[in-house]
Formats: C-alpha cells, sequence, structure tokens
C-alpha cells in the first residue's frame, strides 16, 4: 500500500512549480536586490498565489478520491452521515429555497427529485458517480476553518485533533502559516502593494504547508479506510 493518497503525491509534483518562481526570485535577489526588487516582488507574489492554489486543489482533490472510492468499492449509503447527502444535494435544494412562488417551487422539488434520487437512500451502495463540482460548491480559500468544515462534510469531526496528534508540537505552527498563507493571497488579490514575501520567507512557508498537507493527507486516509475503504493503493 502507498504511504500517502494520489491527491498528495500530486500536490507535492505541484510544488515543484512554486519552487521554480522561488528559485528564480532567489537568484534576482542575489543578483540585485535593490534594482530588482520589483521584479523580485512580482515574483514573489505569484508562488505565494500559486501555492495557495495548489493547497485548495490538493483538498478537492482528495474529497474527489474519496468521493469516487465510495461508488468503486460499493459502499453502503447507511455508514453515511446525513450531513453528507445534504452537501451532494445543496445545490437543488437552494434553487428550491430561493423560487419566489409556489409553481417554480414545485417545479424545482420535482427537479430535485429526478436528479438526486439516485443518490438520497439510506440503504444500499451508491450506484451513480457524485458530482464533485456540487459537493465542493462553497469551498475555496483555504484557511484553517474551511479545510476543517470541508472535511467535516464526510462525518471526519475529529480531523482537528487527530491532526494536533500527528503534528504534535508544530501543530500551532503549521495551523498558523496556513491562515498566513490564504490571508497574504488575499491580500494580494485585493492589490494590497506590501503583501509579499521573501524567498527563503516562501521556502518556510512550502515546508510547513507540505507538512501539514502531509499530515493531514494520513489523519484522513487512516480515517477513511477504518470506516469505509482504502484510499491509498
Amino acid at each position: 500500500m502507498a504511504r500517502y493518497t494520489e491527491a498528495y503525491s500530486s500536490f507535492v509534483r505541484r510544488l515543484d512549480e512554486v519552487e521554480i518562481l522561488r528559485r528564480l526570485a532567489a537568484k534576482k535577489e542575489r543578483s540585485d536586490p535593490v534594482g530588482l526588487r520589483n521584479e523580485i516582488n512580482a515574483i514573489s507574489r505569484s508562488a505565494v498565489v500559486l501555492l495557495s492554489s495548489h493547497l485548495e486543489g490538493y483538498i478537492k482533490e482528495l474529497g474527489e478520491l474519496a468521493l469516487n472510492s465510495l461508488l468503486t468499492n460499493g459502499i453502503d449509503r447507511s455508514r453515511m452521515p446525513n450531513g453528507f447527502f445534504y452537501h451532494i444535494s445543496k445545490e437543488e435544494i437552494r434553487k428550491i429555497k430561493e423560487s419566489n412562488d409556489a409553481d417554480t417551487m414545485g417545479e424545482k422539488i420535482f427537479d430535485f427529485l429526478q436528479s438526486e434520487h439516485v443518490h438520497l437512500s439510506k440503504s444500499g451502495p451508491f450506484t451513480m458517480i457524485i458530482e464533485v463540482e456540487k459537493f465542493n460548491k462553497g469551498f475555496s480559500n483555504p484557511a484553517f476553518k474551511k479545510i476543517s468544515a470541508y472535511i467535516g462534510r464526510f462525518g471526519f469531526d475529529r480531523y482537528s485533533s487527530d491532526l494536533g496528534r500527528k503534528l504534535g508540537r508544530d501543530y500551532s505552527a503549521c495551523k498558523t502559516k496556513v491562515e498566513y498563507l490564504v490571508a497574504t493571497r488575499n491580500k494580494i488579490a485585493h492589490g494590497d502593494p506590501n503583501a509579499t514575501e521573501t524567498p527563503s520567507d516562501i521556502k518556510k512557508m512550502m515546508e510547513l504547508i507540505r507538512q501539514f498537507a502531509c499530515a493531514t493527507d494520513d489523519c484522513f486516509a487512516n480515517w477513511w479506510k477504518v470506516n469505509y475503504c482504502k484510499l491509498r493503493t
């Protein structure tokens, strides 16, 4: 059995893109830190945004891997928490809630029954693949609380405590760095010219983010295996 999920392995490969930017910024910093300051900042800012994007992508891919495993392994729906089914169908539920009149609401209810009945049963295996984009709706900008809430959609309500045990004394530093990464990314996205990191700071950030993702991968895969099936092959 592999040590990590394919989602984590893919994340590690994508970190190479961030490292390319970081090294380029570091090279320019060594060459002319004052004259090339604007270029260094632009490259470093790009590295921060890309790192945040890859962390978000990793969490979503881990979720996709879990969703697909339910169908592949014939997992009985009776084992899934009620909230899980809400996240499968929440887009259709939203359409019903936002209807302005009885006729429209009635139409949306029938649409809901038509499209969602294949999933909404408390017994028997899943017979249709769950649409990942619908399930992932609402998750973006991977702050720690958002990651915890997303993982909680699967019923893993002890994620934070398991992660704390896995990371030990590094838990606080990793959690704080995830929050800092997303906050910095948001400042960059909103045009804050002072939101940047040095190449050496980005290196430290990458190390902690990778450690966080690695621990998350292990905790979630272990929990999924105990409750449902293997994610690591």
